[in-house]
């Protein structure tokens, strides 16, 4: 069902719906503390902390629990606007609700509920869960592409690179991303050569 509604969302945004954190890295079943608990948005991907380092140009999200939810800190959710989303305060910092929350009663009669689930909410918010305003913008025209957001290192990754011509793939497309494995690195500035000093 949750697939389903996101699945006009870009790659990475269906992975961070849809992937259940915390779960054991098969990569590291013999290390100590080896849970999915980092999710990469240029490979749609879950990472444990020993996964990391990382590719260094990706953009990797750290996943926080609270009140046995996933969240994630707004601010390190660069690619989508969290405008509308009911967020709550953890340790100095604003988070958000990955997935559509079912604890409390729902009521369309509710003062002001979420506008995909009906989830009771306090007044200021439209959405109880970054996947409730996926679904919500996902089923109105043009909704969804207005909520996303590609930074500017991003545009440049799509744009081609050297004589080859080849583009990266964007984390904003439908297309698969780079494997975590693989080599992304950032594009080096071409430095101009410098002035002779005149001959005597």
């Amino acid at each position: 069902m949750q697939s389903a509604a996101v699945r006009g969302a870009p790659q990475w945004l269906r992975g961070l719906l849809s992937e259940e954190f915390f779960d054991a890295c098969a990569a590291h079943s013999g290390e100590r503390k080896n849970d999915k608990n980092h999710f990469c948005v240029d490979c749609a991907a879950a990472l444990c902390r020993h996964c990391l380092p990382h590719e260094p140009a990706h953009d990797v999200l750290q996943i926080w629990k609270y009140a046995s939810c996933f969240v994630v800190r707004v601010d390190d959710l660069r690619l989508f606007d969290c405008s509308g989303i009911q967020s709550h305060t953890v340790s100095d910092h604003e988070v958000v609700f990955l997935n559509e929350r079912t604890a409390r009663k729902r009521s369309a009669s509710a003062e002001n509920p979420c506008a995909a689930c009906a989830r009771p909410l306090p007044p200021g918010h439209d959405f109880c869960s970054l996947f409730c305003k996926v679904k919500h913008l996902g089923e109105s025209e043009h909704g969804l592409r207005r909520a996303l957001r590609v930074s500017r290192r991003h545009e440049e990754a799509a744009t081609p690179e050297g004589q080859s011509g080849k583009r990266r793939p964007s984390p904003s497309s439908d297309a698969a991303g780079p494997s975590c494995g693989g080599s992304l690195r950032k594009r080096s500035r071409k430095q101009p050569e410098p002035e002779r000093a005149p001959f005597c």
